[in-house]
């Protein structure tokens, strides 16, 4: 386990299995929209990377992906990440970290995966571009 500190909130993370867990867990859902998110997020900022590396996050293998079509052919995602650890120190309802347009915070939802060993949830919202050829309206709604 490493320490992790963001801003006023420290964290405790097994990087190695928050990796292996996103390794095993594949994405349900609507295929054309987790297609988009996958291309959308493909040209990830270097803070974003640095961010998501502390944590051992895989960005583009989120626990839960919700997306809703917005204005203008852009999509909303939110959903969240499964961290491996525990959160040591810091409010949960007052984490909100904003990295370029991803929107973080700590989530108190109860897990899709059935897990024994401390975790928790890091949630996100971001609005990403409609990059497949295939129409927007052609996404489940």
């Amino acid at each position: 386990m490493v320490e992790v500190r963001i801003e006023d909130w420290v964290l405790t993370i097994d990087k190695e299995k928050t990796k292996a867990l996103y390794m095993t867990h594949m994405q349900h859902g609507d295929t054309l929209a987790y297609q988009n998110f996958l291309i959308a997020n493909e040209k990830l900022g270097v803070e974003l990377l640095h961010f998501s590396n502390m944590l051992g996050l895989n960005l583009q293998q989120p626990t839960l992906l919700n997306a809703f079509p917005v204005e203008d052919q852009k999509i909303m995602y939110s959903g969240y990440y499964t961290v491996c650890g525990e959160i040591v120190d810091g409010e949960m309802d007052a984490w909100d970290v904003i990295i370029g347009e991803h929107c973080f915070s700590l989530v108190e939802e109860e897990s899709v995966m059935a897990l024994i060993e401390p975790h928790f949830q890091i949630g996100f919202e971001v609005v990403l571009e409609w990059l497949l050829p295939q129409p927007l309206e052609l996404m489940k709604k």
